[in-house]
């Protein structure tokens, strides 16, 4: 159904609340108008509407808000331009088609939801878009709070701007599936902030103002980057590079690490630190997968070597650019290490199963003893706790000779000869202050104080072990930075353990290794923020 103008004056259009309902066959048309104003609020369509040829005067934007829309819209002017329209709070659930050199474009807090059946001539083999932008120049286009839902049709895209000429282009907090940039300019500005894309990002030829371009990274990440090509049917086929049929086309993969570069160099020009690690990553995260391609179809010893690296990089720093990962991965591996050396014998703790033997028998013979504890180290020669001099006694044996001591020596001395005590005489001296087992195990004829005595002897055999095992992890932690770090101090205190002396020589190569590409990849993060 067409509407032609009567006469040749400025028209002022209101439709309020109106609901417009024609087949598909006979679409509403407003053809040749000469259009001063024009409101539609709270109207619904249930068939196609369609503006063409118009012409556009007065300062007033096209205002179309709370409208619901079950078919296809469409602007379209070969001759004139328009001063704007606005699409506010509307529902569409067919294809908006913009086809008209415009002052400024606003689409705002609109709900694209497609239904198969309302676009026009359904084709498997073709490729539909919600919204579609021409290469008709318009000078501002506001994409705000929308949401694109294609309900699974693989061939419905979201946003056409392919081969557009845009000179502001705004996308701020929209939700869709796939966006074509293929060939459109923007030549001004370009905004994009929480944008949130399922699918694709045609983006070959997509060309942008680098010196006023605010699109960080989280907005299109995750490999949404895509070459589009068009079949002859009109069926858009994405390349990403990542099916080995893809992998195998060097020109389309060229095309597409040129377009990630593009945007890998704008966020470096802009200091946009963040953004340009994670494009990096991504970058390599592609790269990566060629070599693994590679590898399988022409195997090279040089090129699974690069392969591995980069997948091991990856693990480790995200290529050299996350030092807090690599931070994390080196800890991990110190104490992996850590563990294995408390297996080992240690000089520095004197831990091993001879060790645990006599400290249990020491223990099983004041149990089953009426010998105290001192008793039972006289017993097994522990004299050497008695050889220990306190500050004193050596103070006075260095001024006998006419010697000065310093007095932050004699200030320190106690605490340090205090420490050294500490093992040997503190805990014996705990022991026999209790003394818990006064009498043997078999002189105890009561339940409950039996009962009583193996509750404190498991309480003291817990403690045992959690002490030794806080010491044989606190010197083997040790021992692994050691190692990892390879300070080299002398002899390492298990040169005499086989196991752990592999174990040093291990972790000695792969700490260098690490703290090699820990030290590249906090250089490079330091240096790019110079």
């Amino acid at each position: 159904f067409q509407i032609v103008p009567g006469d040749v004056i400025a028209n002022k259009f209101y439709f309020y609340n109106c609901k417009f309902n024609l087949n598909n066959d006979a679409p509403l048309v407003f053809n040749g108008w000469k259009i001063s104003r024009l409101n539609f609020i709270g109207c619904e369509f249930l068939s196609p509407i369609i503006f063409e040829d118009f012409i556009h005067v007065g300062k007033h934007p096209f205002l179309i808000e709370n409208c619901i829309f079950h078919d296809k819209v469409e602007f379209s002017n070969q001759f004139f331009s328009s001063q704007g329209i606005s699409f506010i709070n509307n529902e569409f659930s067919a294809n908006l088609v913009i086809d008209v050199k415009l002052e400024k474009l606003v689409i705002d807090n609109c709900n694209f939801i497609a239904l198969n059946n309302r676009f026009t001539t359904q084709d498997d083999e073709s490729t539909y878009y919600q919204l579609q932008v021409s290469d008709k120049y318009i000078d501002n286009i506001e994409l705000t709070s929308n949401v694109f839902d294609n309900k699974g049709v693989t061939n419905i895209y979201s946003i056409s701007f392919e081969s557009a000429s845009i000179g502001e282009l705004r996308l701020i907090s929209n939700h869709l599936n796939t966006i074509n940039l293929s060939g459109a300019e923007v030549e001004k500005a370009l905004l994009i902030d929480s944008l949130t894309v399922k699918d694709y990002i045609g983006i070959l030829n997509f060309d942008f103002p680098e010196k006023n371009t605010n699109a960080a990274w989280y907005n299109i990440s995750g490999e949404k980057f895509a070459v589009f090509y068009t079949n002859k049917s009109g069926l858009i086929i994405p390349y990403q590079a990542k099916s080995d049929n893809q992998l195998s086309n060097n020109l389309k993969y060229n095309d597409l690490i040129s377009a990630y570069s593009k945007f890998n160099t704008l966020y470096h020009d802009r200091g946009d630190i963040a953004s340009a690690n994670y494009s990096y990553v991504e970058i390599k995260d592609i790269e990566t997968r060629k070599q693994a391609y590679v590898q399988k179809v022409h195997p090279t010893f040089n090129n699974l070597i690069n392969y591995k690296l980069n997948v091991f990089l990856k693990s480790f720093s995200d290529y050299a650019t996350n030092p807090g990962k690599s931070i994390k991965k080196s800890l991990w591996v110190l104490l992996i290490f850590t563990f294995l050396y408390m297996l080992s014998f240690s000089r520095w703790d004197g831990m091993n199963y001879k060790y645990y033997v006599r400290q249990f028998r020491l223990f099983l013979d004041y149990i089953t003893s009426n010998s105290s504890f001192a008793e039972i180290l006289a017993k097994e020669k522990h004299k050497q706790i008695d050889d220990i001099k306190d500050v004193k006694d050596f103070i006075e044996e260095y001024e006998s000779t006419g010697k000065k001591i310093p007095r932050i020596l004699k200030l320190f001395g106690e605490p340090l000869i205090f420490i050294g005590k500490f093992r040997y005489k503190l805990l014996p001296n705990l022991i026999g202050f209790f003394n818990f087992q006064p009498k043997t195990w078999d002189d105890i004829e009561n339940v409950s104080e039996k009962i009583w005595r193996g509750t404190i002897i498991l309480t003291i055999s817990f403690v045992f072990v959690s002490y030794i095992l806080f010491v044989k992890f606190v010197n083997s932690l040790i021992m692994s930075i050691n190692s990892f770090v390879v300070l080299g101090f002398g002899s390492l205190p298990e040169s005499d353990e086989k196991f752990a002396m592999y174990l040093s020589i291990i972790e000695g190569v792969i700490g260098w290794f690490l703290l090699t590409i820990f030290t590249i990849t906090l250089l490079s993060q330091v240096l790019q923020s110079v």
